[in-house]
């Protein structure tokens, strides 16, 4: 079977609607996390290398040796490519990805939702009601 331009044309075409048409969804974040996110973004951060540590271990030594009170947010240059977030909280050191996820768990990111106000922090997150739910049940408490 012999290949004409027009043929190879129409063949070319369906491909790219059909590649057009396959795009990457994008993964949703969940609104808890987005929360988070505005919460932990009134946090101090600081930026550090890892060194010949590993990062859990040179964020431990850059809390020791700076005195660093909580609440803190640790981002930690791994290599050139990966950055390791971590939380430095009351009860110690938690990656930032669960801090987001759990910000209502910590009473330092309680203090500045109350100093802020939770319509300006908040404003524009519809949460949903079992969202809202489960951060009443844990009303900040003690991790």
């Amino acid at each position: 079977m012999a290949l004409t331009s027009s043929s190879l044309q129409s063949l070319f075409h369906s491909l790219l609607r059909e590649a057009s048409s396959m795009s990457k969804k994008r993964k949703r974040i969940s609104r808890r996390r987005l929360a988070g996110q505005r919460v932990l973004a009134h946090v101090p951060t600081f930026h550090l290398e890892t060194g010949e540590h590993k990062p859990v271990t040179a964020a431990r030594r850059f809390i020791a040796e700076g005195c660093l009170v909580p609440p803190a947010l640790l981002n930690v240059r791994r290599n050139e490519h990966t950055t390791d977030r971590f939380f430095w909280g009351e009860k110690g050191l938690f990656s930032a990805q669960y801090a987001e996820e759990n910000h209502f768990l910590f009473p330092s990111l309680r203090i500045i939702v109350d100093n802020v106000g939770e319509e300006v922090i908040f404003e524009g997150l519809e949460l949903a009601s079992d969202d809202w739910e489960e951060m009443e049940e844990y009303e900040y408490a003690f991790v």
